[in-house]
This record gives structure tokens, sequence and C-alpha cells, in this order.
């Protein structure tokens, strides 16, 4: 089924006058089709609410406010741009105008059977039109697979990882297109065997200590996005009290055995456990032969949790 972009035509204005109209689901497509700038990726519980609604919107002001849209052959942002743009550079100011699209879209798409909805938000300045672009996509959202996934471990960092920069979608294009039929994400690393996210995704491994403790460990915040759903797992190990390492975990790590496993988390796929990692320099692959208990602990809680993290916007 196409999916449904709604579009504001007068934007910055509080007074939307909107465009709607039928594309390909593909959201890469869609957030390409405008010019750079920032985006996030959504989804509903119960067609009617947004999980993490408020995360979603600082994301967006963060990253334009770190975003600045400079003409060619200039060295900074004109002040007609910056004043254009200011509304979304704020929480408020953003939500104001946020709310009334969602709406728009989620009484207006009707996705297949009883899935949920995926809701891409594109924010960008465009010369050609000489005002803001300001839309989002309405899709059916996939249903993640009930199996533990294979990924591959790929030598890529991002450059600024802490901006939804519409650059990294173009960036990873490539990279999904060479992953895999059968492998769901590719994990970034650099050549020091250090691990920092997915593609589109967080990554974490599970390690057992000395003293049966289970412990979930991810790569250090300031090198990676802090995701939505990853704020749901930090609260439910706060919550069983499984502490969290905020250190790289190392490729060498997951050959010598000392993992008791690994998942990602993401906006569509929630949380998602590994069965195989693979390694695109050569390396032996990893294989889980059991399941984590740990993991299997967090996927249930984070599938419960997100009802209570869910924005009403219907």
């Amino acid at each position: 089924m196409a999916s449904l972009v709604i579009e504001q035509l007068n934007p910055p204005s509080a007074d939307p006058q909107y465009e709607s109209r039928q594309v390909d689901p593909n959201s890469n497509a869609f957030v390409l089709s405008y010019p750079r700038g920032a985006y996030t990726g959504m989804r509903t519980v119960n067609r009617t609410a947004i999980v993490e609604l408020d995360s979603h919107i600082k994301r967006i002001t963060n990253s334009l406010s770190l975003l600045k849209f400079v003409p060619d052959g200039q060295q900074g942002e004109p002040e007609e741009v910056t004043r254009a743009m200011e509304p979304y550079r704020h929480v408020d100011s953003l939500q104001e105008r946020l709310l009334p699209l969602l709406k728009a879209g989620l009484t207006a798409f009707k996705p297949d059977g009883a899935n949920e909805i995926k809701v891409m938000v594109m924010v960008a300045y465009s010369y050609e039109k000489r005002r803001p672009c300001f839309a989002a996509q309405f899709s059916t959202l996939t249903r993640p697979p009930n199996h533990r996934i294979k990924v591959v471990v790929q030598s890529k960092t991002r450059d600024n990882p802490v901006v939804k920069d519409s650059k990294w979608v173009q960036e990873r294009a490539t990279m999904n297109d060479t992953k895999g039929e059968d492998v769901n994400e590719v994990v970034l690393s650099d050549d020091s065997g250090n691990l920092y996210e997915g593609m589109s995704s967080n990554f974490f491994i599970v390690k057992t200590r000395d003293d049966g403790q289970p412990v979930v460990v991810c790569a250090p915040l300031e090198h990676i996005l802090l995701g939505t759903v990853m704020k749901i797992v930090m609260k439910v190990c706060e919550k069983h009290q499984i502490p969290i390492e905020w250190t790289f975990p190392q490729a060498s790590d997951a050959r010598n055995n000392k993992w008791e496993g690994c998942f990602i988390t993401s906006t569509s796929r929630l949380l998602l456990p590994i069965e195989t990692v693979y390694f695109k320099d050569g390396s032996p692959t990893v294989h889980f032969a059991e399941r984590s208990p740990t993991i299997d602990l967090l996927q249930r809680e984070v599938q419960q949790e997100i009802y209570q993290r869910a924005h009403k916007v219907l």
C-alpha cells in the first residue's frame, strides 16, 4: 500500500495549509526527496498515540540547532533563513506545529490490517522554494521478525552521530544495499574494533560478571545517537537493577565468547535479539546458540513499556 505524505504549504505559519499525496512507502526516498535537513522516525500505539513524542520533538530541535542552512558560495546562514527556521528550533513552537500535522496524517491514513503506523517527520529549508520544508510520511509499520536476527559489522562511523541529519540517510544507502538479504542491520565499528551503533538502531551487548550479575554494555553516549527505544531500555534496566556500562563493546570479546548475547533497538523494530554476527573484514562469524534470558526479559518489558510512554494525538 502506498504511504501518505502530509506537507505544510505555508510554513512556518502556525495556521497551516496542508497538501496530501500518496507516495512509495520507502522512508529513505521520502527523506531524500527534500533538501538536507533534520528527520526522525516515530511509531504509533493503537494508531492514535506516538511513542516518546517529547523525545522526538527534542531530537528535531537539537538537530536543527546544530545544522546550518548555508547557500552555495556563502559562509553563514542568512538572517531570513534563521528567522524562518526559528519555530522549528524550539520545543514549544515545534510541538504547536507538529501536533496538527500528526493529527491530519493519522486521521487520513489507514494502514493494512491491524498494523501500527510508521511516521517519518522531515524539517529542512529549501532555497528553491525560499521557505522551510515541513512534512510527514505515514506508512504501514512492518511487523518485526519474531525470531533472532543476523547483523554484519562494517568499519564505518558517523561524522556527527548526535544529529539526525538526512545526509546520513544517503551515506548508509550503499551499506544497506550490500548487507545481504538475510541480514537485518549493519553495526558500525572503527579500526580498533570498537562497536558503535547500527545504521538505524542502537546496539547493546550483555555479559555476565564473575558474581553472576548480568550487565548491559553500550557505546558512550557522546559517540552515538540516543534513540527513543534506547531510553526505554535504560528505564527497564533501572527497574530491574541491571547495570549499564557506557563503554565500547569489543568485536574481539564476541569472538572470545565473552558475551551472553547482543541486541539492537529502534523505533520500528523495538528490541530484537541477535543470533549471528558477521564481519565484513572476514573475521570469524559469531553465533549465539542459546538465547539470553536477560535479553528476553528486556524485550518483553520494552514491548509493554511503549504503551506507558505514548503521547495521545487522536
